[in-house]
């Protein structure tokens, strides 16, 4: 563009405080008029500084020159002293007097234009960097695309590539749009998803997670990845995964079908290096903990546990209930409280698909025995 389409700021300013204190000639009333019609975003700026100047002049004006005034006739001798050191003796008083307030209230006119003149110019630069801050924020905002599900619901979503998720309760997923596709696939997974990835050699798929990173070409799979459960899980159905730990990113873990990786969220145990002769103690070493194992389906139910949400089947295999609450919570919707710590760590085994929540508490208290109270949105067991 050429400099009639992008003025300086500078350019503006000065032409907009010139309108303001009706100083300005016709020429630059064109001018600023033709910036204005070429820069619509100048617009907003301009309208709100013209109120402003408009709503200050109408309450403040009157009494800013009746003040300034009384000051001025105050302190007149100070004023006019320090105005008149160059003037001839040969002057009039009254003379004096009248120049040196017309002095005084040109160079008082003077700087308030340029303090003005400054004024906005800084409140436009700060306007400017605001909007184009505000602007990078929202299309960075724009470019993530986050799916959540909320306790008590699932989802199923189909990404850019074509790769298929499910999204278990009080998970969610987060992607960019700008970047998905292009070189990688990658996502981000808090809670629990089940994936079935669009094969494609050249762009791997990768999962971000609070203990793992996942790396696949084409596969299904499912991962489990709470924050505040005491265990992280990748399960593979198909295919070919490529885990890596957080705290141990040299090393890789290649996951074959129907095996599984478990991961421990607590803080790893600390380990001791062998102690060196010329050593007096040596400083300790967290390792995390992890396992891998083979998927095998339930003997009884004849169900693989690991995905068997994806059936829409609440499962839980000789877990604690302190467990199967957060389970719970999830899957009803309903806030799960265990006030009776012995409860915590009895452990059960249940298969549950069209049950509601008191009818699976009424189950469970078959093999142990405990009190519920169900309210709008928890359950209090003890």
């Amino acid at each position: 563009m050429n400099n009639q389409h992008s003025p300086s700021h500078n350019q503006f300013w000065s032409l907009l405080s010139k309108k303001l204190a009706k100083e300005a000639n016709p020429e630059e009333l064109q001018e600023l008029h033709f910036i204005l019609l070429n820069n619509p975003d100048l617009h907003h700026q301009a309208d709100m500084l013209t109120e402003m100047w408009q709503q200050e002049t109408k309450t403040n004006r009157s009494e800013d020159e009746a003040a300034y005034m009384r000051h001025i006739m105050k302190h007149k001798d100070e004023f006019f002293v320090e105005e008149n050191t160059e003037e001839t003796n040969d002057i009039e008083s009254g003379i004096e007097e009248s120049n040196g307030v017309f002095r005084s209230l040109f160079k008082r006119k003077s700087l308030t234009i340029f303090s003005f003149i400054l004024f906005i110019i800084l409140v436009g630069g700060a306007i400017y960097l605001f909007t184009q801050k505000r602007t990078v924020a929202l299309v960075a905002e724009q470019a993530i695309s986050s799916v959540v599900t909320k306790n008590g619901s699932r989802t199923k979503i189909v990404l850019p590539d074509g790769s298929q998720v499910w999204l278990n309760a009080g998970s969610n997923l987060d992607y960019n749009n700008s970047t998905f596709n292009k070189e990688l696939r990658e996502v981000s997974l808090n809670g629990e998803a089940y994936f079935d990835v669009t094969k494609n050699p050249e762009k791997p798929f990768i999962i971000h997670t609070k203990k793992m990173d996942i790396k696949v070409l084409g596969t299904v799979f499912n991962v489990r990845s709470y924050s505040d459960e005491k265990i992280a899980e990748a399960a593979l159905i198909k295919g070919s995964i490529e885990v890596t730990l957080k705290d141990r990113k040299d090393q890789k873990i290649i996951l074959k079908p129907n095996e599984k990786i478990s991961i421990s969220n607590e803080e790893p145990k600390a380990e001791k290096k062998p102690e060196k002769i010329t050593s007096a103690k040596a400083n300790p070493v967290r390792i995390p903990q992890f396992e891998v194992n083979d998927l095998k389906p339930n003997p009884t139910y004849n169900i693989i546990g690991e995905i068997a949400w994806t059936q829409n089947k609440l499962f839980f295999e000789d877990e604690t209930l302190e467990d199967i609450g957060l389970r719970m919570e999830r899957w009803f919707g309903k806030k799960v409280t265990i006030a009776n710590e012995s409860l915590k760590n009895v452990h059960y085994t249940g298969n549950y698909e069209n049950e509601t929540l008191e009818e699976v508490l009424l189950s469970l208290k078959l093999s142990k025995t405990f009190n519920f109270r169900i309210g709008n949105d928890n359950v209090v067991i003890y």
